[in-house]
């Protein structure tokens, strides 16, 4: 790769790589010091003036060293960056954690919850369910006088069960009428639809029947709602790290988090084809992301489904980018899977 570069490009290079590295400013000295290059304390320091006055890189302080600006890094990833094989320790934690076998809402849940663990970072999906999900099957069972099981299976296997807890013995004739209503609003539609017929059906009876349905009603709309949310994790790890600890402001990245429909839109817009997409700082045209940097991967086209992690611009891009890559393809691969 160096042998392609200038020596104007191989010295940011050189900074870029040591400040992801560490953070810290990058003194021409420690440049000049490399062995890649031979070339003077002087010649590195002319070289970082002229890096300085292109907006590639820039003083933190006076007399200090130099960090890359966003310019910088973007220069670097996008002609100097070797990307590394994921390692066999992590491919071997996707295969397990991402089992062919589970249901489209657990599968996204095992991914995000394992880009966080690994990576320290914030890992973003998008919302598990598109519009138009249908109900397979419906059930009530009778856990006690006065609990019920709810049990409802989407098409995609996906299983929510909710226990209902009534406020009076549920008869047998009034189980009996209320599932059949349940499956008459619901089973073999969309869940959606479901919805606004059973509170049609409510509104037409009375006592304990539409005591149940109201209850059956609020666990299904509760449901839908959720499933059509991003799913998010590692929020608490942003707060933990030297970065986010010397810099208030960068809390209010949690709160843009726990109100993404703007972040979730720019990563919809952005992962529009199978290509990995890096976003650093203000180019995501966030405030609360100007320190920041995001890596996405569209995972499915239809519906359009995606996978990103959020973490400092400092993140060790050449691991992380195949690690979303590798989670995205074992999620494609899970989905198209035959039935």
């Amino acid at each position: 790769m160096t042998e392609t570069l200038s020596r104007t490009e191989l010295i940011l290079k050189l900074i870029v790589e040591q400040y992801l590295l560490d953070g810290l400013p990058v003194s021409s000295k420690a440049i000049a010091e490399n062995q890649a290059l031979s070339v003077s304390s002087a010649t590195v320091r002319n070289t970082m003036v002229l890096l300085e006055q292109q907006g590639l890189i820039r003083s933190p302080h006076t007399s200090a060293g130099r960090v890359p600006t966003t310019s910088g890094i973007r220069l670097f990833i996008d002609k100097m960056l070797q990307l590394q094989p994921i390692s066999d320790s992590w491919a071997a934690e996707i295969k397990k954690r991402l089992a062919p076998q589970l249901p489209v809402s657990l599968l996204c849940q095992q991914a995000g919850q394992l880009l966080a663990n690994l990576t320290g970072c914030v890992a973003i999906i998008s919302a598990p369910k598109a519009s138009g999900r249908e109900v397979r099957q419906i059930d009530l069972v009778r856990l006690a006088s006065d609990r019920l099981l709810l049990v409802v299976i989407d098409e995609d296997g996906d299983i929510l069960h909710r226990v209902l807890q009534c406020e009076q013995s549920i008869d047998s004739a009034t189980l009996s009428k209320v599932l059949c209503l349940l499956n008459a609003a619901l089973s073999g539609g969309q869940w959606q639809d479901g919805i606004a017929r059973l509170g049609n059906l409510l509104r037409s009876e009375t006592g304990l029947a539409q005591a149940l349905l109201q209850k059956v009603l609020g666990q299904l709309s509760l449901d839908e709602f959720m499933q059509h949310q991003p799913l998010i994790f590692g929020q608490h790890q942003l707060l933990l790290t030297p970065d986010y600890q010397q810099n208030p402001a960068l809390q209010q990245v949690v709160q843009m988090l726990e109100h993404p429909a703007g972040l979730m839109q720019l990563l919809e817009l952005v992962t529009n084809d199978n290509q990995p997409k890096l976003i650093l700082g203000k180019e995501s045209g966030f405030v609360e992301l100007s320190q920041l940097s995001v890596i996405a991967q569209s995972y499915q086209r239809q519906p359009h489904r995606f996978i990103a992690l959020l973490g400092p611009r400092r993140m060790n891009y050449a691991r992380l980018i195949p690690l979303v890559e590798s989670c995205a393809a074992q999620l494609n691969l899970n989905l198209n899977r035959p039935n």
